[in-house]
């Protein structure tokens, strides 16, 4: 008795990625030259975008990668840089079961080509969207800050304390300067009192006058 052909099917495999199993993406590409720019560069060619689906494994990426990253991607031949990454929402077909969007850039001499490939998390490091630690300065000594002999504020003067012949040299010009008041009034007294007697005199009779 024949046994009727019964066909067994083999499960499907899927290659083994740093991923996981691996997965169907869909890529935008997006493309524009710049050789026939404005000859001032004021108005740049609009990109010319395309999509297809590639499954993932056939870039071989090596996870994780930080920003601005050099990528090299296989399906294309080419090295792209990393250059950000967008959050893919639940309504988005093109997300293919992936978290982010992946945006790589490559320019060269004839154009400017970017790539936005869904990857899941584990594509970025922990730190990606953080911005890089900037350099601290080196701490300085607290000698850098103060100046060296700094220049005497103008409002404020010092001088010098007096010494003794200094203030012996005063006491001498101004016992100096009475003698000679005293010997010029000796002699011209009877000059000073003929002076004095005639204001005397004038005011009495000023006030005399001014009486009757």
């Amino acid at each position: 008795m024949t046994t009727p052909f019964e066909p067994t099917y083999a499960p499907a495999v899927h290659a083994v990625t740093p991923f996981g199993h691996d997965h169907d993406v869909i890529v935008w590409r997006y493309f524009r030259t710049t050789s026939d720019r404005h000859p001032n560069g004021i108005v740049s060619p609009q990109y010319v975008k395309s999509r297809e689906k590639i499954v993932l494994s056939a870039f071989d990426f090596q996870i994780p990668y930080a920003m601005n990253t050099r990528i090299f991607l296989t399906p294309y031949n080419k090295w792209f840089r990393l250059i950000g990454r967008a959050p893919i929402s639940e309504k988005e077909e093109d997300g293919c079961s992936m978290d982010y969007k992946a945006v790589l850039v490559h320019t060269d001499r004839n154009g400017e080509e970017k790539v936005v490939i869904p990857v899941p998390d584990i594509f970025f490091e922990e730190n990606f969207d953080l911005p890089p630690p900037s350099t601290p300065l080196p701490s300085l000594p607290a000698s850098a800050f103060t100046i060296a002999n700094p220049p005497p504020t103008p409002s404020m003067h010092h001088y010098p304390p007096s010494t003794r012949h200094i203030d012996e040299q005063l006491g001498e010009t101004h016992q100096r300067q009475l003698r000679t008041r005293m010997n010029w009034m000796k002699k011209n007294w009877f000059r000073i009192f003929v002076i004095v007697g005639s204001i005397i005199i004038l005011i009495v009779f000023i006030a005399i006058f001014a009486f009757v």
